[in-house]
């Protein structure tokens, strides 16, 4: 990676951070250097840190002692921050075996290459992927289910599908907060795209035109959105087995396990007059 360049000509009151500009040779990334303190205030999502799915307990508890950041919102007032909080909590998944990181170093290439255009139009941020991510992987806490990148890339696609068809991700922190909402994003459109990649992911992971040939088949029928919006009405299908379904939906199940089975096919049968239209 290439040395980056900081400019402290951005640092004005306003702004209340440095803009630091690094290449990675493909692509430029902008960080902001905001100043932080450490305050060992507790995270009530937090709190109960045995009870989250996905995460192992003694890495929890050692994310939780780190408290939450205050960083500045303006020349007189701090707020609080949990990103530092986010960012350990994606480094304890990426300790363990299988390929959470690599799905998001996958969808962020994605995202970057074909739904923003190489970054010429607006649309999903790199945080927004991270927080799909986390959800994901409490979704989906067997370590089967990220045994293999493709199935590992779809898990957190169907979770992204369903937040961007019923309009809301919630912040893994504090889940009454959409990240969604107020993003100035046309959220249909960004969903056409993430939609058409998940059924043809082909044609967006080649590399080179002579890599063009014929794509399979789409994956799932252009009826997917009304069950992706199943959650919207009912919250309780925010759930492993709905998930699941929509992972069959996709091929891309491959669960051997028969409690999970029944759970998915339990859900299923409450969605069967749903899925006989859109067949």
């Amino acid at each position: 990676m290439d040395t980056g360049s900081l400019n402290a000509d951005s640092l004005r009151e306003e702004q209340l951070h440095l803009s630091l500009l690094v290449s990675s040779g493909w692509r430029t990334i902008r960080f902001h250097v905001v100043p932080v303190v450490r305050r060992g205030l507790g995270v009530p999502a937090l709190e109960g840190a045995q009870q989250i799915p996905g995460f192992p307990e003694a890495s929890l508890r050692r994310v939780l002692s780190q408290g939450v950041d205050l960083v500045p919102a303006s020349a007189q007032l701090w707020r609080t921050s949990t990103d530092y909080l986010l960012t350990r909590l994606l480094g304890e998944l990426g300790s363990l075996q299988g390929h959470r990181l690599d799905s998001l170093s996958v969808l962020d290439r994605v995202n970057h290459e074909s739904w923003r255009d190489g970054g010429r139009t607006d649309g999903l941020t790199f945080s927004h992927l991270k927080m799909v991510l986390l959800w994901a992987s409490t979704l989906f806490p067997a370590p089967e289910d990220w045994a293999e990148l493709q199935g590992a890339v779809y898990r957190v696609l169907v979770v992204l599908l369903c937040c961007l068809a019923t309009r809301r991700l919630p912040h893994f922190l504090h889940p009454h907060h959409n990240l969604l909402q107020g993003s100035g994003l046309d959220l249909g459109a960004v969903y056409q795209r993430v939609e058409g990649f998940a059924s043809q992911p082909e044609a967006a992971l080649r590399i080179h035109a002579t890599h063009l040939g014929r794509s399979p088949p789409p994956r799932v029928s252009s009826g997917l959105k009304a069950l992706l919006q199943l959650p919207a009405s009912d919250p309780t299908y925010w759930a492993t087995a709905y998930f699941d379904v929509l992972l069959d939906k996709f091929q891309v199940f491959n669960i051997q396990d028969e409690d999970r089975i029944s759970a998915m096919q339990s859900i299923f049968r409450k969605t069967r007059t749903l899925g006989s239209k859109e067949s």
